[in-house]
């Protein structure tokens, strides 16, 4: 009655299926996630590197120099348009102003960005520690979105200091004033 003789043939079948099962699953794991892990672990130790977000912040500010660089030559053009003397205080002076709205709009994207890539390294640490407890995680997510974000509000910060421009201002109802505006991200 204690069952110590033989075993049920389907009862072995099945568990040796099973046990086959288990060992493709995880040679497969060994195979193809291992390496991908080791990748994500060696970004992520590479993001706490000495100057590692330099990069990121860099792009940021020069994608915003960028956005800036459009709406002066829209302004430029303004300008032109109603005959104003590139030498006169107006036109100086709204350059002037202009050109101190980049600089605080690029300072502003380059230290959200700094600051962005601090939490994503640190956000990656933590799914780092997740996958060693064998714990979901979030790897690949929010990245792009961060960075897309950072972009939007520089776009919409560049659009408000260029709304206040005297000389785009001025044509607004003109062909010019449409292009200076869709440049700037406000048309579609």
């Amino acid at each position: 009655m204690c069952g110590g003789g033989g075993s049920d043939p389907k009862e072995l079948e099945s568990k040796e299926a099973l046990a086959q099962q288990a060992a493709n699953a995880l040679r497969r794991y060994g195979e193809v996630f291992v390496p991908l892990e080791n990748m994500y672990i060696n970004d992520t130790k590479s993001m706490f590197d000495k100057g590692a977000s330099d990069d990121a912040m860099a792009s940021a500010q020069n994608q915003t120099s960028a956005i800036y660089e459009q709406g002066f030559n829209d302004m430029r053009g303004a300008q032109f348009a109603q005959g104003l003397d590139p030498n006169s205080g107006r036109a100086v002076g709204e350059s002037n102003a202009l050109r101190a709205a980049q600089a605080r709009g690029m300072g502003l994207a380059g230290s959200d960005a700094g600051l962005g890539y601090t939490d994503a390294a640190y956000q990656n640490l933590g799914n780092v520690i997740a996958m060693g407890q064998g714990l979901q995680t979030q790897a690949v997510s929010g990245n792009i979105d961060r960075m897309q974000s950072s972009l939007d509000r520089a776009g919409a910060a560049a659009k408000r200091d260029f709304a206040n421009s005297q000389s785009i201002a001025s044509i607004a109802g003109t062909g010019a004033g449409m292009a200076a505006n869709y440049g700037l991200g406000g048309g579609g």
